[in-house]
């Protein structure tokens, strides 16, 4: 039962991861950094710490009785990874919903699931385990490869990639990797912070809580990275006044909307993967993250992203989703040795 609610847990989390995007394609009259610096205070600041404080009311005794090593290490993965997010938003921007998911969140599974298993368990990659989760792994990054290519056939036929700075392909791509790269941090940090786990649970935190005490600072410090880069680009654009105008009331929701889901796809995630056993956190990333690649892309093709892409491309593109989704079902399939 606790393996069920535990899959169940990181399935609801990667439907959420793969829709948060979705309410910043209909704000209006607002700067793509008017929406993400919005998004990145609530979403990673105050709902944060609002859950944080809910589940773990004692997380600065969490964080005094760590030791300031671990802490230092969080806190470098956290600002990595906000540049990871940094590039992730862009990415988005200029891929649009159904090719940016695949490529940013599909290298997020791969090396968030290969980098905690290469330092903390190699003795298992020659496992029947191990294998099963290599080759979903492997079968993920396949996916990205038919995706990728979906998309350079798509612009090759004359249709305009949609982004409001840049039409390029391969500077878009160049962005969407690097985020992928950057974004796989959270979860090799809270696996190499496994001391403060520990240290909750030793100070009262349930197990299914336990592993949250890292998210607080790591995203605190994604946050300081992403705010101080929007606030950049206010005062360079000349757009801090733009923040201001009728549609400020709506588009705060909807980036509220967007913090919510985001915040609230980790900790479920977090939860879910305390539950799948002592390889949880490695088996679980790549669940989460497949999932959240699928439902993002099934939400940019019912936007219409690709309604004018030539058929070969939709074709391929519909091979890579077909790909990942099997790659889904072996990560699962994985945890049952």
């Amino acid at each position: 039962m606790q393996l069920l609610t535990g899959f169940l847990l990181v399935l609801i989390a990667g439907v959420l991861q793969g829709s948060f995007i979705l309410p910043m394609t209909i704000v209006k009259r607002w700067s793509w950094e008017h929406t993400w610096a919005t998004f990145s205070l609530l979403g990673m600041f105050i709902f944060n710490w609002i859950i944080t404080l809910i589940l773990i009311p004692n997380i600065f005794a969490v964080y005094s009785a760590a030791p300031e090593r671990d802490l230092a290490i969080v806190a470098l993965f956290g600002a990595g990874w906000g540049v990871g997010a940094v590039l992730f938003g862009m990415g988005m921007e200029r891929l649009g919903m159904a090719l940016g998911y695949p490529i940013i969140m599909g290298l997020i599974a791969s090396l968030g699931a290969l980098l905690p298993l290469l330092v903390f368990f190699p003795q298992t990659i020659f496992s029947p385990k191990g294998l099963m989760l290599l080759a979903g792994t492997l079968l993920v990054i396949f996916g990205i490869v038919l995706c990728s290519k979906a998309g350079s056939r798509r612009v090759s036929r004359g249709d305009s990639l949609k982004s409001s700075e840049s039409a390029n392909l391969g500077s878009a791509l160049l962005i969407a990797i690097s985020a992928g790269v950057l974004s796989c941090l959270p979860n090799v940090g809270v696996v190499f912070a496994s001391n403060i786990t520990r240290i909750a649970e030793g100070l009262g935190v349930s197990p299914a809580s336990s592993g949250n005490a890292v998210w607080a600072l790591l995203f605190t410090m994604g946050f300081v990275v992403n705010f101080a880069y929007c606030v950049y680009l206010m005062l360079t654009r000349k757009t801090v006044g733009q923040y201001w105008n009728d549609q400020t009331a709506r588009n705060t929701g909807l980036s509220a909307l967007m913090a919510a889901m985001w915040i609230g796809s980790f900790y479920l995630y977090g939860a879910g993967a305390t539950k799948l056993g002592r390889l949880g956190l490695i088996v679980g990333w790549p669940l989460f993250i497949s999932l959240s690649i699928v439902v993002g892309n099934l939400w940019g093709l019912g936007r219409g992203e690709w309604n004018t892409a030539p058929r070969p491309a939709r074709r391929l593109l519909n091979i890579g989703l077909l790909v990942l989704i099997a790659a889904v079902v072996v990560v699962a399939l994985s945890n049952s040795f």
